[in-house]
């Protein structure tokens, strides 16, 4: 048997979704902060040096000696993070930042 629902309620599939993608904020920071490290695919080294542009944000980091870096007080919203190093292939990967939350990432650049 089929059936249908023609009056769907939007209004209450958006609530829902952004409850479930948007949990209350931990603290009341009305920022995130991005950091990681970087790593060569190929040997597991890691990059020093690497720049890490979050575009749309006006930030960029350039890697420390031990391949880490981190943003902080960026305003919640999706991004796209673009890493770039001579010798490796430039990655651009879309990252969200929560209110009061810290992403955490693990970037392996692989060899041109």
């Amino acid at each position: 048997m089929k059936t249908t629902n023609e009056q769907i309620n939007y209004a209450g599939i958006e609530q829902l979704l952004h409850a479930i993608s948007l949990p209350e904020s931990k603290t009341d920071n009305n920022s995130g902060t991005f950091k990681g490290k970087v790593v060569s695919a190929k040997t597991g080294a890691r990059v020093f040096g690497c720049v890490v542009e979050l575009l749309g944000s006006g930030r960029t980091y350039v890697t420390s000696p031990t391949g880490y870096f981190k943003m902080t007080n960026i305003p919640e919203g999706i991004y796209m993070a673009r890493f770039s190093f001579p010798g490796f292939k430039e990655v651009n990967e879309a990252v969200v930042v929560l209110n009061g939350e810290s992403l955490d990432v693990t970037l392996e650049l692989e060899v041109v």
